[in-house]
């Protein structure tokens, strides 16, 4: 009898466990949903413009009929603006899509020529972004009326590289200034470079190697298609690698000194944005055009624990609109 009572017990405590599962969960995913910020991811293939709904674990199309939108970013006016590449312009929304206006667009009367690709705003208003045909840009406060001015005058660059991804430095003795990603064509030694405030005319180095331990031993390794970059509320700088035998998120601190490696191992990361809760946020998935990679977007917490994954394919760039 006591061993049929405690049976009872425990398949009534299952049922309790189950019902709290059942009735809160719903709520506490919500919960979880709208403590994030708005967030807007880039579609390449199918060229739109997705709004995941974290509670659902699902994506929602905001913007579609777009040509290869690739770097996406939030701007102070609150607008979302959009390197729309093949097109060779810059456009922004509102956050629901109903609103359009063309920024930055190569034409006779513009001086701006090339494939915008990922793009940032500086800390006085200012957006700058880049061009792969080694093009650093800057358009005062994204005003559609200024014109773009080319940045890092002469001829630095070399043939076989061009510059990806970019972020501002938040601490330090370089504080204001600029950090750009640079790939290069095989045997891929990307590095970041910094472009010192305020004029973005000049070119230091930064970043180029990271450690790891084997058997002991500190072995300094180089990096090789630094594709992302993003800083946290304390400056620190994080670097994504985004190469088969990399594919990790390098921590640096911010004067480009090595930390350590905060994500072990993120197949294809291709963006970073940290919210103001220094929570990663992380889209993944092919380099290139027409691989067949799957992807999506993870949430990592600030220990670099994995919080969420919401699987997609051909995503690219992510946006994040906070208060």
């Amino acid at each position: 009898m006591k061993r049929v009572s405690k049976l009872k017990g425990s398949c009534l405590a299952l049922l309790v466990v189950f019902l709290t599962i059942v009735l809160f969960a719903p709520a506490f995913l919500s919960a979880y949903a709208s403590s994030q910020p708005e967030i807007y991811l880039t579609d390449v293939d199918k060229g739109r413009i997705l709004k995941p709904y974290l509670a659902l674990f699902s994506f929602k199309p905001l913007i579609i009929s777009l040509d290869d939108p690739r770097g996406i970013a939030c701007g102070p006016d609150g607008l979302l603006y959009v390197a729309e590449t093949c097109e060779h312009r810059i456009i922004r929304f509102d956050q629901h899509g109903d609103y359009e206006e063309k920024v930055v667009v190569e034409k006779p009367s513009s001086n701006f020529k090339g494939q915008p690709l990922n793009l940032t705003f500086g800390p006085n208003g200012n957006l700058f972004f880049t061009t792969p045909k080694k093009g650093l840009w800057m358009l005062e406060y994204g005003d559609p009326r200024n014109q773009p001015e080319c940045l890092i005058k002469g001829s630095y660059f070399d043939q076989d590289e061009s510059l990806h991804d970019l972020a501002f430095l938040k601490a330090g003795e370089h504080t204001g200034d600029l950090i750009v990603s640079v790939l290069t064509t095989k045997p891929y030694k990307g590095y970041v470079l910094r472009v010192p405030a305020p004029d973005y005319n000049q070119v230091r180095s930064f970043v180029s190697e990271y450690s790891v331990e084997e058997m002991g031993n500190k072995i300094q390794n180089h990096l090789r298609v630094p594709v992302a970059l993003a800083v946290n509320s304390i400056g620190e700088v994080f670097v994504a690698d985004h190469e088969k035998r990399e594919n990790h998120v390098l921590r640096y601190a911010p004067n480009g000194e090595f930390v350590d490696i905060f994500v072990e191992s993120a197949v294809n990361p291709l963006d970073l944005r940290f919210d103001a809760n220094d929570k990663l946020y992380v889209t993944l998935g092919p380099l290139l055009c027409g691989d067949s990679e799957a992807g999506g977007m993870k949430v990592y917490d600030r220990s670099g624990d994995q919080e969420m994954f919401i699987p997609r394919r051909n995503l690219w760039g992510v946006a994040l609109c906070e208060d």
